[in-house]
């Protein structure tokens, strides 16, 4: 699975590239990640049940390092914060502002901290921003999560706040708003920035990331469709087969009619440049921005890529 959380193990960068179906540079192997794929693939020989059940659950698993005080200081900067109930978890949701909402949705093993860059502007435009650690994320506990608690998350603000004027997500962030949309959520434009809407990209990546064996590949690729059908069917969404399918840009894309804005790196060292032309081709009536040299997460940072969310938002208010 391509997560953001895999994070580049920069002293290797010479020695350790994996390729995409172009050639072009994937990312870094982290050394502790080739460690790991080989020890799997050994075990998988032997009982490659076990094996495939270690990555299954690896897959569900959030990477996270140690809360930064810098992070704790950004969240006190909110003007107010609240609580929403999930089925099991309470998530604390910041919010800076006042006007049309805009909520932040960060990608996987990120944090909502990561927006803090577009808050000022946003605040200054006369919006409200609501940004949060999505569960087991950054500040809140818990190991695990699934794209159902993010999309629960976007779905009880909005039941809690009022509607949404806009959702903006980054990476698998922009899967979970997609898939919110398709279940009830209603924000009136969305900007993806980065978004990763393929499922089967994802275990592809991830299953190279780890040079898995293709026997260790196949099985572990069964048990997490299987185990994303199930938890997606608690959702409501009725996924008889074929999972991967549903979780691709044509099938979430034709599904919801909200419109929007895509931004993207030509340089993004998580997703292949093919997927986000997948996405330019199946949402109707997207804009879209191209960048280079800021990467998959640079882009979030980026002071002309805010200026331009900011234009884009301030023109879409006065079609409205």
């Amino acid at each position: 699975m391509t997560h953001e959380t895999l994070a580049i193990d920069k002293t290797r960068q010479e020695k350790n590239k994996l390729f995409n179906s172009s050639g072009q540079d994937k990312r870094v192997v982290p050394f502790s990640y080739q460690m790991l794929g080989h020890g799997l693939n050994f075990i998988s020989y032997i009982r490659n049940e076990w094996a495939a059940n270690i990555i299954s659950d690896l897959w569900f698993s959030v990477f996270k390092s140690k809360v930064k005080p810098w992070t704790i200081k950004f969240w006190q900067t909110a003007d107010s914060c609240i609580e929403v109930q999930l089925k099991d978890k309470i998530i604390p949701v910041h919010l800076w502002g006042a006007g049309p909402l805009v909520v932040m949705m960060h990608g996987w093993s990120g944090s909502g901290s990561q927006f803090r860059k577009h808050i000022p502007g946003l605040v200054k435009a006369g919006y409200q921003v609501a940004s949060f650690d999505a569960p087991a994320h950054g500040v809140n506990p818990g190991k695990q999560s699934h794209l159902l608690e993010f999309s629960d998350t976007l779905i009880a603000i909005e039941q809690q706040l009022g509607k949404v004027d806009t959702v903006m997500a980054h990476s698998f962030g922009g899967m979970a708003a997609v898939v919110s949309t398709i279940r009830g959520f209603s924000p009136r434009q969305m900007v993806l920035i980065g978004p990763h809407l393929d499922a089967h990209e994802m275990h592809q990546t991830y299953s190279e990331l780890l040079n898995l064996n293709p026997k260790l590949t196949q099985r572990f690729r069964d048990k997490i469709e299987q185990k994303m059908t199930d938890i997606l069917n608690t959702g409501l969404l009725k996924i008889d087969k074929d999972v991967c399918h549903f979780l691709s840009p044509a099938s979430l894309l034709s599904k919801t009619n909200c419109k929007g804005l895509l931004i993207y790196d030509l340089d993004d060292e998580e997703i292949p440049q093919s997927q986000f032309k997948e996405v330019e081709k199946h949402w109707q009536g997207c804009q879209t921005i191209e960048t280079s040299g800021l990467g998959h997460h640079r882009i979030l940072k980026d002071r002309k890529v805010i200026e331009k969310i900011l234009k884009f938002m301030g023109e879409a208010a006065q079609k409205n």
